[in-house]
């Protein structure tokens, strides 16, 4: 990432820190999740202290299992540095009264808390919808009542772009969310737990700044990804019919149902992180909603390009709607095994950025597109973490066969 132009000197010392004197206290959820692994990391080397909710997981207190999450982001993040320094883990969960942690340490964290920043969710497309009110709207309530029990009452809540629907054209950051129209139920709750917050500020109980990315992919320069993140699971699946179809038919076409001619809108989760952090060290950010998104969105023809370079796979095509029908069998098969995502694969809104650019001025960061480059990166960021998976499992069965038991934890929140 670049700058527009050169950072007013006082804005963040040459290492990313903010001023002591500005730095603040942090109580983050959703830490150990994708975004919220690297907006942990970010936040730390800009000099704020953290203390990050931690779901329960069998055989790994909070503190392991958000140290393993920061070592599979970045090996080299520096953990005997940051912990019980600037760092804190605690177990709880955002859907329990009190965070699961009872009043007291509730009362304790609340008191020594300047900024909340909620985080956690549920991400699946589809899920029931029971886990996505639960967590979403829920969580979000939870995340509001801590929020007002803080000195400051500040509320920093992660949306989602995607609140938006099935709308299209120009969707600004001020506008008032829809109430319906949303392709699933996730984006539905996303949109009802971003109007709680709204509707709490209103009766004064929160001061809150509303971020909302877009598709959120792999670090621009590493390409981590989680292994349940959604794009990840979608070039995973390509790469496993890749195998399959190689060298095997004469006819290497193979059709995805898409529009080519529609643009889609992806960010790296370090471009993310990076808005999140100014927006929230930004007197001018609170009160509005921001759209964290590319301002140049990529065509799919061109993401197709990009992907079937990265693949090897030449006569990778979108399918038009009207040719769905004539899809061979394995088409279909794998056709079925996205579903959930191909209702993204049309023409969706554009994200307009105007109050982002507004607050943040000179100091909003730029990212290079998405390109060859990155989509290569993220695929051999993919090989490489299935293939460890693919050892690992071969592991575990053998020692099944010797009488051996094994625990595996999964890499993602």
């Amino acid at each position: 990432m670049k700058n527009q132009e050169q950072e007013p000197r006082d804005a963040v010392s040459p290492h990313g820190q903010v001023p002591k004197e500005e730095t603040k206290r942090i109580f983050l959820t959703g830490a150990t999740g994708f975004l919220g692994t690297v907006l942990l990391c970010d936040l730390l080397k800009r000099g704020h202290t953290v203390t990050a909710l931690v779901r329960a997981q069998k055989g790994l207190s909070a503190g392991d299992r958000l140290k393993n999450r920061l070592l599979d982001y970045d090996p080299e993040f520096p953990w005997d540095q940051f912990s019980e320094r600037n760092l804190f883990a605690v177990e709880g969960d955002t859907t329990q009264l009190f965070f699961g942690i009872g009043k007291r340490l509730y009362d304790e964290y609340a008191a020594s808390t300047d900024v909340v920043i909620h985080n956690a969710a549920c991400t699946a497309l589809e899920t029931d919808w029971k886990s996505l009110e639960a967590i979403n709207i829920g969580g979000t309530r939870e995340a509001i009542e801590f929020a007002s029990h803080t000195h400051a009452k500040a509320l920093v809540h992660v949306s989602s772009a995607y609140v938006a629907g099935e709308r299209t054209g120009v969707v600004r950051e001020d506008e008032l969310l829809m109430t319906e129209g949303f392709r699933n139920g996730y984006e539905r709750s996303k949109a009802i737990a971003e109007n709680e917050v709204r509707d709490a500020a209103a009766s004064g109980r929160i001061r809150f700044l509303i971020v909302r990315p877009s598709i959120i992919v792999g670090d621009s320069r590493s390409g981590y990804m989680c292994p349940n993140h959604h794009f990840f699971d979608l070039i995973f699946r390509l790469l496993t019919i890749r195998r399959m179809i190689r060298d095997k038919t004469d006819d290497g076409r193979f059709r995805i149902p898409g529009d080519p001619n529609a643009t889609k809108n992806f960010i790296p989760v370090d471009y993310v992180a990076k808005l999140i952090s100014l927006l929230l060290e930004t007197d001018e950010a609170w009160g509005k909603a921001f759209h964290l998104t590319d301002p140049a969105p990529i065509r799919l023809e061109m993401l197709n390009l990009y992907v079937r370079t990265a693949l090897d796979w030449p006569d990778l095509v979108w399918c038009p709607k009207e040719d769905i029908k004539e899809l061979s069998l394995l088409e279909r098969r794998f056709f079925r095994s996205i579903k959930i995502y191909e209702k993204y694969f049309w023409q969706e809104a554009f994200f307009d950025q105007s109050q982002l650019k507004s607050v943040l001025g000179v100091r909003l960061p730029v990212f290079d597109q998405m390109s060859q480059e990155t989509v290569d990166r993220m695929v051999k960021f993919i090989q490489a973490k299935y293939a460890g998976r693919d050892t690992a499992r071969k592991q575990r069965s053998a020692r099944k066969k010797d009488g051996k038991i094994s625990t595996v934890q999964p890499l993602c929140a």
